[in-house]
């Protein structure tokens, strides 16, 4: 129920096409971190994300280059390790938590990231 209330505003932000890109990735990186398998969780959150970026990039018919990749990485790296670990302290609630927190990020993310493109 959250997740369509997330995603009927935040498919607003896109055209339909990049609003289901979007979406796709949303849900499947909530998914995993809301499970709290340790390292697979984040690994799968980070592919799922820069995944996300390539395809938002194919879309706006743009390319990633190889150091704001690494970059990226790593900085995702850092802020899903964060957020999840702060978060699975809660046990039950946190789990919901960072998926839900996934979810979210990966809309705004999306529209960064596209802004971002935008002005390249």
């Amino acid at each position: 129920m959250l997740q369509n209330q997330l995603a009927n505003y935040g498919d607003k932000m896109f055209d339909k096409d990049t609003a289901k890109i979007v979406r796709r990735h949303a849900f499947w990186a909530a998914i995993f971190l809301a499970i709290p398998i340790p390292v697979i969780d984040i690994t799968a959150f980070v592919i799922i994300l820069w995944h996300m970026y390539s395809s938002l990039a194919k879309r706006a018919h743009k390319k990633l280059d190889f150091g704001s990749i690494i970059v990226g990485i790593i900085i995702n790296f850092l802020v899903a390790f964060s957020i999840d670990l702060a978060l699975t302290a809660f046990v039950f609630i946190g789990w919901l938590g960072s998926g839900f927190l996934a979810y979210l990020q990966f809309y705004l993310s999306g529209k960064m990231y596209l802004e971002t493109l935008k002005q390249m």
